[in-house]
């Protein structure tokens, strides 16, 4: 499984524009005829895009990016990763509504040494974050989100996506068996790979469900995406 944060793939602190006074040293509080005039904040994020009454921050973007960065060596186009992050925004959101449990600090530690596993050492793991430009604390909060909302989805949909034993059985004959044969291993018996064709094929449609949920939830929301450099 992919380790992007990817709603239908399977495998989102709703976000607002940061702003900081500006400041070049010890002023004078200005006149009433002068106040307006004088700046009193500098845009340090831009807005990606609006939802609803919301938003989701070019910081996120480029979070999300260096993520993919880390995990795959590569990034998905801007508008791939602006519809993704709108895509958590709607199961954050829905999630946080149905006030639905947050992975625990252990579970969310699992996960973290799950992924460093994936690297030959600690060392070019740590290397790595420097060069896409992220902390492990940050990668710890994604990987935190993850969990969040791939077991909500699972949740949502889980008791929906019914699989029948026909289904188990033609992916058994049409699918897994003519890959195993063609790569020259032996073909197990049905009953030995049975509950894991059906966990799969459960997924396959869990994730279906939630793909068909999200084009209906965008649909009903304002949705405005603002070219790079754009928002504020």
């Amino acid at each position: 499984m992919r380790s992007r944060i990817t709603i239908v793939a399977l495998l989102l602190s709703l976000a607002l524009p940061a702003f900081a006074q500006t400041s070049s040293g010890p002023k004078a509080p200005p006149t009433p005829s002068t106040a307006a005039s004088v700046p009193k904040s500098t845009v340090i994020d831009g807005i990606a895009a609006r939802v609803g009454n919301d938003v989701v921050t070019e910081s996120e973007v480029r979070e999300l990016e260096s993520y993919q960065r880390l995990i795959d060596g590569d990034v998905q186009s801007r508008a791939q990763v602006v519809e993704e992050l709108v895509n958590q925004w709607i199961v954050r959101t829905e999630a946080a509504a149905a006030t639905f449990p947050h992975p625990t600090a252990p579970e969310v530690d699992l996960e973290f040494q799950t992924l460093l596993k994936q690297f030959p050492s600690p060392e070019q793991f740590r290397s790595r974050l420097a060069q896409v430009g992220l902390t492990q604390d940050q990668v710890r909060s994604i990987l935190e989100r993850q969990l969040y909302y791939v077991r909500y989805l699972d949740y949502k949909f889980h008791a929906a996506a019914q699989v029948t034993s026909a289904e188990i059985q033609a992916y058994y004959q049409n699918e897994l068996s003519p890959q195993l044969q063609k790569r020259g291993l032996v073909v197990p018996p049905l009953n030995q790979v049975n509950a894991s064709i059906r966990q799969l094929l459960t997924q396959e449609e869990i994730n279906k469900k939630a793909a068909q949920w999200l084009e209906e939830a965008k649909a009903r929301l304002r949705v405005v995406v603002q070219p790079p450099g754009g928002g504020g």
